[in-house]
């Protein structure tokens, strides 16, 4: 039987993680939006009401944690071991952590949600985690919106450069010296009391907004956009997919 590790493992590891975060951040070429501003101010001018949803593709969590550190908004990470080091790291940040699962305890997590948007709290959520399918909005953050109140807005991410994981969403992790897009779309307001036709209905629409958003940081980066039906590991899109590399051998 393993034994969970040192609590001050967790610590340490998380205070290594942001660092080296904040190190490749540094290097970047930001373009577009001017996320943690408008994000800032958004909270500025609400007078009282909920929080905001904010919806990011689960792929893009590196890109949104260094570009948003300091914000103050709040996301949903795993109860399980691993989780504490996303914890750790993440909250090194500046950024907020519910302790929860869509998977395991769902209902727990989404109770927590709508709470913590209820009080004020702005929460980013990845629509397509923890287990995919990739670039497809599930229904929470639709079902939080409507019992809330709160209004989702999607952000979009890419970058000219980055390394693909085998992972089922395609993790990216961005090369230093990366130019990288970000845009925030509209605010989509869900309207209360949906049922199932309308939670399908609206989950749709924000599904959308968050694929045309995605397109636009795409554009941003240099990049042709991605899309489900193709494998970023192997598209020319990727430098470091494998598609990448002949092209580059071609043309050599």
């Amino acid at each position: 039987m393993s034994r969970e590790p040192p609590r001050w493992t967790f610590a340490v590891a998380g205070f290594l993680g942001a660092g080296l975060l904040r190190l490749l951040r540094s290097t970047w070429r930001v373009r577009g939006d001017d996320s943690r501003r408008r994000m800032l101010e958004r909270r500025a001018q609400r007078k009282a009401g909920p929080g905001v949803i904010y919806v990011q593709w689960h792929s893009r969590i590196m890109l949104s944690a260094a570009t948003h550190s300091g914000c103050g908004t709040s996301v949903l990470v795993s109860r399980h071991g691993d989780g504490e080091y996303i914890v750790q790291t993440i909250e090194w940040m500046g950024i907020g952590t519910i302790r929860g699962s869509t998977t395991r305890g769902g209902g727990r997590a989404l109770l927590e949600i709508v709470r913590a948007l209820r009080d004020g709290r702005d929460v980013a959520l990845t629509p397509d985690g923890p287990k995919g399918p990739r670039l497809c909005v599930k229904q929470g953050c639709v079902v939080a919106a409507s019992k809330s109140g709160a209004p989702i807005v999607p952000v979009g991410f890419d970058c000219s450069r980055s390394k693909r994981l085998r992972s089922w969403d395609r993790f990216m992790v961005p090369w230093p010296f990366a130019k990288v897009g970000v845009v925030h779309g509209d605010p989509v307001q869900v309207p209360p009391d949906l049922d199932a036709a309308g939670i399908e209905l609206w989950r749709s629409k924000v599904e959308e907004a968050l694929l045309d958003v995605t397109r636009r940081a795409a554009e941003i980066a240099g990049v042709a956009a991605e899309t489900a039906d193709v494998d970023p590991r192997e598209s020319p899109r990727n430098p470091g997919g494998r598609a990448g590399v002949e092209k580059t051998r071609r043309t050599a």
